[in-house]
């Protein structure tokens, strides 16, 4: 497999990156902290290995990577945007190797979860809507759509937390319902395809902003 170009590798890789500028506003033991600057080294053995997702998940820098990620999150006390930010990150690393299970992957939104929620409220901000969601995760989402905000259940895309004003959304609606409420598989995740094109550019633009 080409890891070096594999999104969910470069996902990761933005992760570490973003979690080393983070780390001096993130309160939590030394002992962490010291941790946090080996990701580096681990990330760039799996993004230059060029081995398939099998070998992969034998990678000794793969379990070090989750081990670690895990470690210091299970510290991280979600106080603010920052620690938000951070913990989005952690456990991106943390659920790597289910990424990675999913095989080659061809677009950018095939390498970050979704989940089929049920929309439990719903808040008017402005021109913005505030929404709380339910599946397998209770998330806040922000979005302009009116249409999308007054659903009873969505697809939800699990993206970095992004600021609107004072209000953190964890993540974007997408233009699709499924019976189910939960995590998607991914053959549910190409199923709806067609409605990720957002996701896709959402996605290849985070990897790409320094």
């Amino acid at each position: 497999m080409d890891t070096a170009n594999d999104f969910r590798i470069l996902m990761a890789e933005k992760g570490v990156l973003e979690l080393n500028r983070l780390a001096s506003s993130l309160k939590i033991p030394k002992k962490q902290l010291g941790l946090l600057s080996t990701l580096n080294s681990e990330i760039q053995a799996i993004k230059y290995s060029y081995l398939s997702p099998q070998e992969l998940m034998e990678l000794e820098s793969l379990r070090k990577l989750v081990d670690v990620s895990k470690d210091i999150r299970s510290t991280l006390k979600i106080e603010n945007y920052t620690t938000k930010l951070a913990s989005y990150w952690l456990e991106y690393l943390e659920y790597l190797p289910k990424l990675l299970s999913r095989g080659e992957i061809q677009k950018a939104y095939e390498a970050v979860r979704y989940f089929s929620c049920k929309i439990l409220s719903r808040q008017k901000l402005g021109s913005l809507f505030l929404c709380i969601v339910e599946g397998d995760k209770r998330l806040e989402v922000v979005t302009n759509s009116e249409d999308l905000a007054k659903r009873q259940s969505i697809v939800v895309s699990y993206l970095p937390p992004r600021k609107f004003g004072e209000f953190v959304s964890d993540g974007m609606f997408v233009d699709a319902s499924l019976k189910k409420i939960g995590e998607l598989d991914f053959e549910e995740i190409r199923s709806i395809k067609s409605k990720l094109t957002e996701v896709e550019t959402v996605l290849i633009n985070i990897v790409r902003s320094r």
